[in-house]
């Protein structure tokens, strides 16, 4: 008789856990799922034209996205590397400390039509010819962290900074929207 009610109750946890996995991961769940990063990638030029490479991904197309690219703008004038990082729902007071917890490496620049999101931080930092733009953000259901590396070496200083800037800033707003093509990109 023992045995017969923990099958039961074993037998009940299990199709509970599953139904909320299920309902927690479906469509229906108000999450929308993740494209692979070679999709972004195709996606990308129309954003920030160039050729982009992927150089490295972690993949969790539920929940989690992060890659590596290489840039190479369609002038061939600027070079370098993007990182791009998202977080499709999660708890918002966990997401809100990381965006403003993270370190901002450099200074903060403004970032425009921040009201757009629940948060965001927009950081410049220069290294020798090597310009690092970094964003934070926050929606009522996504986090991005883009960080992009790059350089124009026969370009001056200020169109560098405002090139990387302009870039991970665009990127960032690309990555809040972003869905597979399943459902329809942007």
């Amino acid at each position: 008789m023992v045995k017969k009610r923990l099958i039961a109750v074993t037998t009940a946890a299990v199709l509970v856990l599953g139904v909320i996995g299920v309902w927690q991961w479906a469509p229906w769940s108000g999450r929308a799922a993740l494209p692979s990063c070679d999709e972004v990638a195709a996606m990308l030029p129309d954003t920030v034209p160039g050729s982009w490479t992927v150089t490295h991904t972690q993949p969790d197309p539920n929940h989690l996205l992060v890659c590596e690219f290489d840039l190479t703008s369609n002038d061939q004038v600027y070079t370098g590397e993007v990182w791009i990082s998202i977080i499709d729902g999660g708890d918002a007071a966990i997401l809100q400390k990381m965006v403003m917890g993270s370190p901002c490496y450099g200074r903060q620049v403004p970032f425009p039509d921040a009201e757009r999101y629940q948060t965001v931080r927009s950081c410049l930092n220069l290294i020798n010819d090597k310009v690092y733009a970094t964003v934070y953000a926050l929606s009522e259901r996504r986090y991005t962290h883009v960080r992009a590396s790059l350089t124009g070496p026969d370009q001056p200083e200020y169109q560098n900074v405002s090139y990387t800037n302009d870039t991970a800033q665009r990127i960032a707003d690309f990555t809040m929207t972003l869905t597979t093509s399943d459902e329809g990109t942007r």
